[in-house]
């Protein structure tokens, strides 16, 4: 009797295999063989968007794409997550208003100019949360440039307009700070232009050729490098530290440890 040889985990999609060889080759993200669902909650309304009417077709078309088109872009922010949330994770957010801010405030006194830069700063909380925290706290800071970057541009639009649904301000944000820092428009809120004003949007790529911010004395990425292999968590830390000034702080998610003593949580003094 012929043994029957187990057959390979069939995908609905074709074009996942394609799917994972893209998002590692573009921006280092690594998506497992259980992630394939992912392709129709995903993808179904950007193929029909970009004038598919099959997902294979539309992956197919983003893969050979330059990475800057619409197609590649629209893929990359279509696999990437963009779970985020005002002021997410409290004990953070007190390291921030208790020790690290104040460190900034020390800085501006001297005239020295002051940075931070928000990576993959996903459609805008985290810049936004910052941007709330000098306002009602650290006057000294007005001045203080806030940079905040994502690799999709059509993430990095959408926090730039800064507009919320009910449930997005719902996460993280209290009823007075709504008040302070939005105002309604339709059944969304939108951020205030005295916030809005405050930072400067791009698309960046962490693994990219493009020059990361320098000079900064603050550096957010925060649950990112879990999407990363190894290698390209490896080199996007050496690129983080690298924007940092000395003595300046890189900032990273609570499940995102060095082998470094941390000066609160998640926060790292690059040394040299």
């Amino acid at each position: 009797m012929q043994a029957i040889q187990p057959k390979e985990p069939q995908h609905e999609h074709a074009c996942w295999g394609t799917i994972q060889r893209f998002m590692l080759r573009t921006c280092g993200v690594v998506l497992h063989e259980d992630q394939s669902y992912l392709v129709d909650s995903r993808l179904t309304t950007v193929a029909k968007q970009h004038g598919f009417l099959r997902i294979n077709d539309f992956v197919a078309a983003a893969a050979v794409a330059s990475p800057g088109s619409p197609f590649a872009a629209a893929l990359i922010d279509a696999m990437t997550t963009h779970e985020t949330l005002f002021f997410r994770d409290p004990p953070f957010w007190q390291a921030m208003e208790t020790i690290v801010f104040p460190t900034l405030v020390t800085r501006a006194r001297t005239g020295a100019p002051v940075r931070i830069w928000s990576a993959a700063c996903s459609t805008g909380q985290e810049p936004y949360s910052l941007a709330m925290l000098i306002a009602e706290k650290f006057p000294e800071l007005a001045n203080a440039e806030i940079i905040a970057t994502d690799i999709a541009e059509p993430t990095v639009e959408r926090a730039r307009q800064g507009v919320f649904s009910a449930l997005e301000v719902n996460r993280g944000l209290s009823a007075p700070r709504l008040i302070k820092h939005f105002e309604q428009v339709a059944c969304s809120f939108r951020v205030r232009n005295n916030l809005r004003d405050r930072i400067s949007w791009s698309a960046h790529n962490l693994l990219g050729s493009k020059p990361d911010p320098s000079g900064c004395d603050l550096v957010l990425c925060r649950n990112v490098l879990i999407y990363f292999g190894e290698t390209d968590r490896a080199e996007v830390m050496r690129r983080l530290f690298r924007a940092v000034i000395p003595r300046g702080v890189v900032a990273l998610g609570s499940t995102e440890t060095l082998r470094e003593v941390p000066i609160a949580s998640g926060c790292y003094v690059r040394k040299d």
